[in-house]
């Protein structure tokens, strides 16, 4: 009896097993058909991605040697074509390369640009700023000191990895509008931060911290006198003589009258006779000894 009851719930377990299998089991076969699918799909696409990334690498530096040869009409459209075709890091490095092509032509404004797109297309922070400030650079003259504080602010915290050439910047354009005080702060800054001190930045800064200072002491030195200080006395006037009727003759009698008053013992004169007396009697004395 034991062993029909068993072969009965094995039977019962069989049933319900093909029931689960026949409700279930083209959905796992499917499933299991999809991530072979997409897993193959996967590595097709990544190199695919791979392929075009060689394909894109060779006509950048395709274009490098363009520039290299000094064919920078043609090297600019090759740049310009790899941007629009590109939606990764070597559209922006095309942007960058264009930008550099447009500083060496004088295109200030164009090279700002370029820049600034290139900025926005790296997806790496550090990549980004150097764009950033690159552009801020190509754009200096026709830029105030509040665009780029506008524009560079943000990459003057800590944890930016170019802030120092962004305060820079700034303190560059500070000196250039005159405003010593705001450029000789942001130098001394740039000059006094501990992870710059090996850094050229930091010796530029240095450098124009010395030139600074020594620009307002020449102002201080140059500096108009003030309503404090001490004014020369002004001259007596004199009286004013009229060639006509000068007479000498008046003036030296008057002079006379005037020196005739004194008395020998007047401590405005010397005592002539006195002293001759006393001269004579010295030397009567020294001849009869």
């Amino acid at each position: 009896m034991a062993d029909i009851f068993h072969e009965v719930e094995e039977e019962l377990r069989k049933d319900k097993y093909n029931d689960l299998l026949r409700k279930w089991g083209p959905w796992v076969l499917g499933g299991a058909i999809a991530i072979v699918v997409i897993a193959a799909a996967w590595q097709g696409w990544e190199y695919w991605q791979t392929q075009q990334s060689h394909a894109m690498s060779d006509r950048y530096f395709a274009a490098l040697e363009l520039v290299e040869d000094d064919r920078l009409v043609e090297a600019d459209l090759a740049l310009q074509q790899i941007s629009e075709d590109s939606a990764g890091g070597y559209a922006a490095l095309a942007l960058m390369q264009r930008g550099e092509l447009a500083l060496q032509a004088g295109d200030a404004a164009t090279a700002g640009y370029l820049f600034e797109q290139a900025a926005d297309r790296f997806s790496t922070v550090a990549f980004s700023d150097l764009a950033r400030v690159k552009a801020a650079m190509a754009q200096f003259e026709e830029l105030s000191i509040d665009d780029l504080q506008n524009r560079l602010g943000d990459m003057m915290q800590p944890e930016r990895p170019y802030r120092l050439l962004a305060m820079e910047v700034i303190a560059a354009k500070a000196f250039a509008e005159g405003d010593l005080d705001r450029a000789l702060t942001e130098y001394n800054a740039i000059a006094g931060d501990i992870d710059g001190l090996a850094l050229p930045v930091s010796q530029r800064a240095q450098a124009a911290v010395d030139l600074i200072e020594r620009l307002q002491q020449q102002e201080a030195l140059d500096a108009p006198a003030t309503d404090d200080a001490i004014e020369m006395p002004a001259l007596p006037e004199t009286p004013d003589v009229d060639p006509a009727t000068f007479n000498l003759g008046e003036v030296l009698d008057r002079v006379d009258e005037e020196t005739g008053t004194l008395t020998t013992d007047s401590p405005q004169l010397p005592d002539a006779a006195g002293l001759l007396e006393t001269n004579d009697n010295d030397s009567a004395e020294d001849g009869q000894d």
